[in-house]
């Protein structure tokens, strides 16, 4: 696919600038059992949670290391009432969940996040209601309820709504129900739920946008239900769309990004409502790229995301674009699902930051990720079959406070956990380490917010002569960068020629960006087919200013 390498319809995205960082807030920080809190209330909010559940006040103590890494927005799984440890299949999303705190704290945890200019998005699930709510109950025992008709039935005399149980990690029962969103009144009601959070007030009723969300992201989002009676309303004309401009006439900065529900596609088809979807092939196409240190699959999954935005449907709003992540709550932890597991392996990690914080599209960082947490889905015939890919973030070298032991409700994930003692993928232990891998992902990251090509630029593939070397061209109208990862675990055999990289006609190297120590590459005064030749270790990713190469003689 050929197109100027400076062609990138998503850099006019309000999300272009973003680098996402995704929390479980039940796995995240604890803060009811911290021995320097003397308040009058600590005994007895730390005896009320015997399990060390994340909450908003330790969200809030977390954001100095949202800060030091330097991501610019998080995004946190659904903070509303819900049966299940990871909060979806939620009751109504107007309250918060009592088991991580009050509603005071989260707003306090929101004003805390945008003074450390951090923007905040929530989970939501808009398409059904958990089955133990009061709107549920009211709605199917109460001929006289005002959410009548607000549920999707399969069979209204029996009592059968159009949804779906499974089994906690407690043993309880999650029953949910599908909303029908035919109703005017449901679509108005899930509308209401969604502005509180966007305009909250304070107690003398001011509004208090510094309280407020940034937005949203939509859990399995159809253009339309599969099953059910015109789709249950659950479509992009009907819902989606009125929604998205209900929310936008209240805040017109507001950002809603969507999981599609078919992960095999890209979720364009949600494009003409929402402001992203997520490059879900991509995720499982870098994945295998780099665990066969494969140059080529990787530029065909980049290639392949670009073309899904390109032919996006067109809309009235800023471009839209989509999430990169190697890495998600739904999916086995990036470092198991790399083989990366062994320090012969480890490089991969690396070079899978090196990708995903140089890709054009917005990254989003899947906690614990960036020190190397591992975890594989496991079969325990409950919703605990995910607590491996999910299991508490690694604070410490030695299980403690703030760690979150939420885990330990199901015995068998916590005998089975990944995580151990001292083995290395911590905060303690690799943050300010030399070489460590969170070290990798912090300088990553802070090149990327300082370099516009990086951010906005588009894509160009370039040849190199190790076809474990991806390396790439990213530029706009006013600066080029050019890319390469070493993908590869393998050290290069003494005496072996550097990496050579064909540069694109009239650049030539400036200078580096990644490490103002190396030396540069050769290079010549750039003609069409010339090439510099880049040493590079395993896993390690170097960026190169480029500059206008001197006219020919």
């Amino acid at each position: 696919m050929t197109r100027p390498a400076d062609a990138a319809p998503w850099a006019q995205s309000p999300l272009a600038d973003d680098i996402l960082y995704q929390v479980m807030p039940i796995a995240w920080r604890d803060s009811d059992h911290d021995p320097a809190d003397t308040s009058p209330d600590a005994p007895a909010r730390a005896a009320a949670d015997p399990y060390r559940d994340g909450d908003f006040r330790g969200m809030t103590a977390a954001l100095p290391y949202l800060s030091t890494l330097g991501v610019t927005a998080l995004w946190s799984t659904p903070i509303f009432p819900s049966p299940a440890y990871h909060g979806y299949q939620h009751a109504e999303p107007d309250r918060v969940n009592p088991a991580l705190g009050t509603e005071s704290q989260f707003l306090d945890f929101n004003r805390a996040a945008h003074a450390a200019n951090l923007r905040v998005f929530i989970d939501l699930v808009a398409y059904g209601i958990n089955r133990d709510s009061a709107l549920y109950r009211d709605a199917t025992t109460n001929p006289a309820s005002p959410f009548s008709g607000f549920i999707a039935m399969k069979d209204a005399a029996a009592g059968t709504p159009f949804g779906y149980d499974y089994r906690a990690c407690t043993g309880a029962q999650v029953s949910f129900a599908f909303l029908d969103l035919r109703s005017a009144g449901a679509r108005n009601l899930v509308t209401r739920w969604s502005l509180k959070w966007l305009d909250p007030h304070d107690p003398q009723g001011n509004s208090d946008r510094a309280a407020a969300v940034d937005g949203y992201r939509l859990d399995h989002v159809w253009t339309r239900y599969p099953d059910g009676p015109d789709g249950w309303g659950y479509s992009i004309t009907n819902f989606w769309k009125p929604w998205k401009q209900a929310l936008r006439a209240a805040r017109p900065d507001v950002i809603t990004f969507a999981e599609q529900a078919k992960w095999e596609t890209y979720g364009t088809d949600l494009h003409p409502a929402h402001d992203a979807t997520f490059a879900k092939p991509f995720l499982f196409a870098a994945r295998e790229a780099i665990r066969t240190s494969s140059a080529a699959r990787l530029h065909a999954a980049v290639e392949s995301a670009i073309a899904a935005i390109l032919e996006s449907p067109a809309t009235d709003a800023p471009a839209r674009t989509l999430l990169a992540t190697l890495g998600d709550h739904d999916v086995d932890r990036l470092a198991s699902a790399l083989g990366a597991t062994t320090p012969r392996t480890a490089p991969r990690l690396k070079a899978a930051a090196g990708v995903l914080l140089t890709q054009p599209f917005p990254p989003v960082i899947y906690f614990g990720d960036e020190f190397g947490m591992t975890g594989v889905a496991a079969q325990f015939g409950s919703d605990a079959n995910d607590i491996p890919r999910r299991e508490p973030f690694k604070w410490n070298a030695v299980d403690s406070f703030p760690m979150t032991n939420y885990f330990a409700r199901h015995a068998d994930a916590s005998a089975r956990r990944y995580s151990k003692d001292r083995d290395t993928r911590s905060v303690e232990e690799q943050l300010n380490a030399r070489g460590s891998l969170l070290e990798t992902y912090r300088a990553l990251i802070k090149l990327r917010r300082e370099t516009p090509a990086l951010r906005r630029g588009g894509y160009r593939a370039l040849e190199s002569s190790d076809p474990r070397v991806w390396a790439c061209l990213r530029a706009t109208p006013d600066q080029s960068v050019l890319v390469a990862v070493r993908l590869s675990t393998a050290a290069t055999p003494p005496g072996s020629a550097p990496s050579s990289i064909t540069l694109p006609p009239a650049l030539t190297i400036d200078r580096e960006l990644t490490n103002s120590d190396a030396p540069l590459p050769v290079s010549t005064p750039i003609t069409a087919g010339s090439s510099a030749q880049i040493e590079l270790e395993p896993g390690e990713t170097r960026v190169f200013l480029l500059r206008a190469a001197p006219p020919r003689p």
